[in-house]
């Protein structure tokens, strides 16, 4: 069934209408992910284009944003709002032998990356292996994210700083 459902969500349901749409493709997306990733909390919004690997968590009230892409490993928790053009990459390209070509070094073992609750991801972040960000974190825009994030952090730029803390004036 899992298989099916991958087939169809890549051929027919990541096609249809933005969610905001009122022709359904939010509903069909969600029904078609409920039965691929591994493990799903309800009310999920994945949007048009997105490609996320089955190999995921993904918590209660969250989604994946337009033309993402979310790699094996990745764990979102509940209340995640994520914009569009969002990337999270779990592995990397092995380069530490300089004796051999690096297309020909692989790639490293799947480092997770966990996004905690209630964190917002704007349009165009990428969120590099191994990261943690903590809950009601805020990344913003274009940044890239390449150490942890702690609770209640804003965070900017390329490579993301703290700008500020949440509840703190």
């Amino acid at each position: 069934m899992r298989g099916i459902c991958w087939i169809l969500y890549h051929l027919v349901a990541k096609h249809l209408p933005a969610s905001s749409s009122k022709l359904g493709g939010k509903m069909v997306r969600g029904f078609l992910a409920r039965r691929i990733i591994r493990k799903c909390g309800k009310n999920i919004n994945i949007e048009k284009n997105a490609y996320f690997s089955p190999n995921i968590e993904i918590g209660a009230h969250s989604g994946i944003g337009q033309n993402a892409i979310i790699t094996s490993g990745v764990k979102l928790g509940a209340n995640v709002m994520m914009a569009a053009h969002v990337r999270i990459y779990t592995r990397n390209h092995n380069i530490s032998d300089v004796d051999i070509p690096m297309i020909a070094q692989g790639e490293s073992e799947i480092e997770p990356v966990t996004i905690e609750d209630d964190v917002w991801i704007g349009d165009g972040v990428i969120i590099l292996p191994g990261v943690t960000v903590g809950a009601g974190s805020v990344i913003g825009a274009g940044s890239v994210v390449t150490k942890d994030v702690e609770k209640f952090s804003i965070v900017a730029g390329n490579p993301a700083k703290l700008i500020r803390t949440r509840g703190i004036s």
